[in-house]
């Protein structure tokens, strides 16, 4: 019996309702039906391990409605009309031998693939249900990383679990989401394919899975598959806005604002202990997200930065190696792309820290090309923690003894002197076309480091900067630093009377 005001199991029947629509392929009945049943008080239905103890009224099912739902969602839309050549080629008619019982049974099998509109109707009824449910429940259909020990079945991911066929053709289908490593992988382009569905024995689906990525690259013609399909992105959001809600949930239980179940979606490290670092994967979709003409699509690299940030104050994710990586990144990116990131992130105490600490390490990097020297960062006092040491008790929450981290402290920040030795310093070529956007890292550290400065307490804040602010001394660094023909030199004249007003 679960507690009051928890969510509890859907019942066999409520999902059996489900169930038989979609086994008849009616996606729209099943999916208004499951929109119906959605309710605070019921998780959607997952896989139920067969050595759990379910409720009377439940049987070990391996039903998973939420990755159905995500399947339809991702199901790629037929091809444009000018490109009709290339769909009839990709799925050429195929001759039907033997009698019209099998000719009839062939052509309903072939008509089993998802519409456009029960696509769309599949991603209107996941934000329903992020409204309703707790990010937990919605996340058991999707791959991940383990958190806990290997002997804690529930937390596995759904591809080591022991289950049977599905009856439906989709439920099926759908186990291709399951068996990936981790959510970014089903965003990419061509990982699910458009075509006709048809049904696979147990022999071929364990021989090669439902989809084989490097095969639908391949077959469909990409040289690169995108990290994020053309029809993916709703569901990216959909991640986003899940690993925006499980965080701050987070937040408002112990006071630590990072999403767990994003931590899931990092591999953790080869040796098995120490915090996680390898973030790849969500940078590449950073990086195609900020690239992007639309202004929402460059939204979602800010969030999904923004979301990777917060996780570093955990103590579980690496801050000083992402920082390193996102370094890398920016260090052959466009000042245009560098100006998106770092203008478009939010203004809090911890982002504005490891914007600091990312500049300090491209500035040195610049610099040290060139014969500079690395300034020290000094340690920033912070007052005590006000975590609740039973905050991580919880089913999502990680053993902190295998994993060999703990909660860590505010990154260092560098002093005012330091930050503008590395403003004054002799960095690599500025103006060559090549050259990387020295001026507007520059930009950022200066204005990144003025906004943090303006939100910690007096006991923490810098004298030297304000002292700077008024003897004249910020007013020499900028000339130095920028040309005064830049735009640079021209907003941070304005803005520093602002600085001087608060």
């Amino acid at each position: 019996m679960a507690p009051p005001n928890e969510e509890r199991e859907m019942t066999n029947r409520q999902r059996s309702l489900v169930d038989d629509c979609f086994e008849e392929g009616q996606y729209e009945s099943g999916m208004a039906v499951l929109d119906q049943l959605r309710s605070s008080s019921f998780k959607p239905p997952p896989y139920v391990s067969l050595n759990a103890i379910p409720d009377p009224d439940l049987t070990a099912f391996d039903s998973d409605h939420i990755r159905q739902l995500l399947y339809i969602a991702l199901f790629p839309p037929p091809l444009p009309a000018n490109d009709q050549t290339t769909q009839q080629a990709q799925f050429p008619p195929t001759p039907v031998k033997g009698s019209p019982t099998k000719h009839k049974l062939t052509l309903s099998k072939a008509s089993l693939s998802p519409s456009v509109v029960e696509s769309e109707t599949a991603q209107r009824i996941l934000f329903s249900f992020l409204a309703t449910n707790s990010p937990a429940s919605l996340f058991r259909a999707l791959p991940r990383y383990p958190l806990h020990d290997a002997a804690d079945t529930d937390l596995l991911p759904e591809s080591s679990r022991n289950g049977h066929d599905e009856d439906s053709l989709i439920a099926r289908e759908s186990l291709c989401l399951r068996d990936c490593k981790n959510c970014w992988a089903i965003l990419k382009q061509g990982f699910i394919q458009r075509k006709k569905l048809l049904p696979q024995n147990s022999r071929q689906k364990r021989e090669r899975g439902a989809y084989d990525l490097e095969d639908a690259v391949l077959d469909q013609g990409y040289d690169t598959p995108a990290v994020v399909a053309e029809h993916a992105w709703p569901i990216l959001q959909w991640l986003l806005s899940l690993f925006e809600k499980d965080e701050l949930l987070k937040s408002q239980k112990s006071g630590e604002r990072f999403s767990l179940l994003l931590l899931s979606q990092i591999p953790p490290p080869r040796g098995g202990t120490g915090p996680r670092w390898e973030a790849g994967a969500p940078l590449d979709i950073v990086f195609h997200s900020i690239k992007q003409e639309d202004r929402e699509r460059r939204e979602m690299a800010i969030r999904l930065l923004t979301l990777l940030i917060n996780l570093t104050l955990s103590g579980f994710f690496d801050g000083p190696m992402f920082a390193a990586t996102l370094t890398t990144r920016l260090y052959t990116s466009s000042p245009q792309i560098v100006q998106n990131l770092m203008e478009g992130l939010p203004k809090t105490i911890p982002v504005l820290t490891f914007k600091i600490s990312v500049c300090q390490k491209f500035l040195s990097s610049s610099s040290s090309l060139n014969g500079g020297t690395k300034p020290r960062p000094r340690p920033l006092l912070r007052r005590g923690s006000r975590r609740d040491s039973g905050a991580m008790s919880s089913t999502t929450d990680i053993d902190v003894a295998r994993t060999g981290s703990s909660l860590s402290s505010r990154p260092a920040i560098a002093m005012c002197s330091e930050v503008f030795q590395l403003l004054s310093g002799d960095h690599k070529s500025q103006t060559s076309a090549s050259a990387p956007p020295v001026l507007t890292i520059k930009y950022a550290l200066l204005v990144s480091y003025a906004q943090l400065q303006g939100l910690l307490p007096p006991e923490e804040s810098d004298g030297d900067w304000k002292d700077a602010l008024v003897n004249g001394g910020l007013k020499h660094v900028i000339d130095t630093s920028f040309p005064s023909d830049s735009t640079y030199h021209t907003a941070l004249a304005i803005i520093t009377h602002l600085w001087l007003a608060t």
